[in-house]
């Protein structure tokens, strides 16, 4: 379904810039002021406008979010695209029957931080050393408000207030939040069981000979629907899982907000769907033999191999604290990070060491995910780290950050080797990973134009 559309993603070879995006907002608007309308949501912490565009005039509405965490780029590419092409195209607009927000850039500040990896080819060390990710408190995706047993969250983050803002006005069928993920395959979260769409949007990473995500589900709460589809869960879920594995207030292991899904949902009953994408793969990650491990022994030498790396950095704060800027987007990052993640890996541990679903042998995909794929995840965390000594250094030229600095680089590049050892992974062509997401949204669409309800 719509071949030509998917085929007539561009050849991109690297991310564009948050003021990219900005300037071929501004044209697409100039260009068709008919058709299109750029529009101001709100604006960010430092205080940068955040802007949709309005492209056609569909009964049916749907809503594109685009860096709803400011490390995930590859949805900017699609929204680029799709947004032109729905301008360009009279016929696509009239058959699809929807009206479209897109967002190219709901986490702009944030966005701004990674640009130092958007341009020029993968790699690893670099990605590390200019990665950002908000904090769960402060981000997007996470802090619409929600009120649930012991959880009270009522302060969404200046950027999800926004999203919420367009979400209240537009009443939307269907989100699409275009997250994607780093390492692994490919895998959908929907907000509703729907089999019939199950194999359409497998068959869209197939099609670009892409490898499904047979591993781990990226949290025990998370509910698998199909291969590499799962439900997404409401923040009661998400609360249950710690509160029975957990050994304190489920509220202060999780503090941040619920998700764009349920808060759309309880404002418009739309349909949230999301395609995650990686920027590199392992054929293991879709092998589905059985190894020699357990599988709950391999989910427990994951948690070992991430608690590795919490006490490392833990090592690392105490020495340098007094010396690290406050003021640096990466403290509150690093900080947050001491604060919950120990917490979070103990629930884990508890559920790991219980639940019967663990009782059998872990594939070569389940090994993969909780072991290399954990390593490779983990060294964000150092990268941040890192980053926030570079931002003290500007302020603080002190021998100790200097030297904490070279043994956090040291521990960088002996984790990527190690990663590299267990890994012959491939660098993923942009274009296919901008198609898999505009066949998600075409696939989506079909699925609500094709319900009763609709």
């Amino acid at each position: 379904m719509y071949e030509d559309v998917i085929k007539g993603v561009p050849d991109y070879r690297e991310f564009l810039l948050v003021d990219e995006l900005n300037e071929s907002s501004t044209a697409l608007a100039e260009e068709h002021p008919e058709i299109v309308d750029l529009f101001e949501l709100g604006f960010s912490r430092k205080g940068e406008p955040i802007k949709a565009l309005r492209v056609g005039d569909g009964r049916l509405k749907a809503v594109l979010i685009g860096f709803p965490h400011p490390n995930e780029p590859i949805g900017s590419l699609t929204v680029e695209y799709l947004s032109r092409r729905l301008a360009e195209d009279d016929e696509l607009r009239r058959e699809l029957g929807f009206t479209w927000y897109f967002i190219k850039a709901a986490d702009i500040d944030g966005a701004r931080l990674n640009e130092g990896w958007f341009k020029g080819e993968y790699d690893n060390i670099r990605h590390m050393l200019n990665f950002y990710r908000t904090p769960g408190y402060r981000q997007v995706e996470w802090t619409f408000p929600v009120e649930y047993k012991t959880l009270r969250w009522s302060t969404p983050s200046p950027e999800t207030r926004a999203v919420m803002n367009l979400i209240d006005s537009t009443k939307p069928d269907l989100v699409y939040s275009l997250h994607n993920s780093a390492f692994g395959g490919v895998y959908f979260y929907v907000s509703e069981p729907c089999p019939s769409l199950y194999p359409r949007l497998q068959g869209l990473a197939a099609l670009e000979g892409l490898p499904l995500h047979l591993g781990e589900p990226e949290a025990p709460y998370m509910r698998r629907l199909d291969d590499a589809v799962f439900q997404l869960p409401p923040m009661s879920e998400i609360y249950d899982f710690y509160e029975r594995h957990g050994t304190e207030d489920p509220a202060n292991i999780i503090n941040h907000g619920t998700s764009a899904m349920e808060y759309a949902k309880g404002v418009s009953g739309a349909f949230t769907i999301i395609c995650e994408l990686p920027y590199i793969y392992d054929e293991k990650i879709f092998d589905t033999r059985s190894t020699d491990m357990g599988r709950r022994e391999a989910v427990l030498r994951g948690i070992e191999l991430s608690m590795e790396v919490f006490k490392r950095v833990e090592r690392s704060w105490r020495a340098v604290e007094g010396d690290l800027d406050s003021s640096s987007p990466f403290y509150e990052v690093v900080l947050e990070y001491l604060k919950r993640h120990e917490r979070q890996m103990e629930a884990k541990r508890r559920w790991a060491e219980r639940d019967p679903s663990l009782d059998r042998p872990a594939t070569v995909s389940e090994l993969f995910n909780n072991i290399t794929i954990t390593r490779y995840y983990s060294m964000r965390t150092i990268g941040q780290l890192i980053r926030l000594i570079d931002d003290s250094l500007k302020k603080c030229a002190k021998d100790g950050l200097r030297s904490e600095r070279s043994l956090l680089m040291e521990e960088l590049h002996r984790m990527n080797s190690d990663l590299e050892r267990e890994s012959r992974y491939r660098v993923i062509p942009l274009k296919k990973l901008v198609r898999v997401q505009v066949g998600t949204a075409l696939e989506a669409m079909e699925y609500l134009r094709s319900r009763p309800s609709s």
